[in-house]
């Protein structure tokens, strides 16, 4: 797991084609809004997922680690991690989910 706070990083634009730069994969975006003290149920993430909290802040249990998640920071979860999170504020957050279908040829790619 990854956590990026956006105030630290430096900003820097950089031009690039994006049509070609994206991995394959089917992305799928959810939208929370969830009320202090509101919990969100453990699952396993199905691919690598993205949290950004936008607004208030979370504390997240991922797999054994705690961690705090607060306004404009995100945290990325490697795909097979149980997480879950309650809201230590009202809450507002972005999740992006990249769910590449895993196939068991995936590994062949020299033969």
């Amino acid at each position: 797991m990854t956590l990026y706070r956006w105030d630290c990083v430096e900003r820097k634009f950089t031009p690039t084609s994006v049509n070609g730069d994206m991995p394959p994969g089917e992305r799928v975006h959810r939208r929370f809004r969830v009320g202090k003290g509101e919990r969100i149920r453990a699952e396993v993430a199905t691919g690598e997922l993205i949290i950004r909290v936008l607004e208030g802040a979370w504390r997240m249990q991922i797999a054994n680690d705690q961690l705090t998640v607060r306004h404009d920071e995100a945290v990325i979860i490697p795909s097979g991690f149980s997480h879950s999170a309650e809201a230590i504020e009202d809450s507002f957050a972005l999740e992006t989910v990249d769910e590449r279908e895993h196939r068991s040829d995936d590994s062949l790619w020299a033969v």
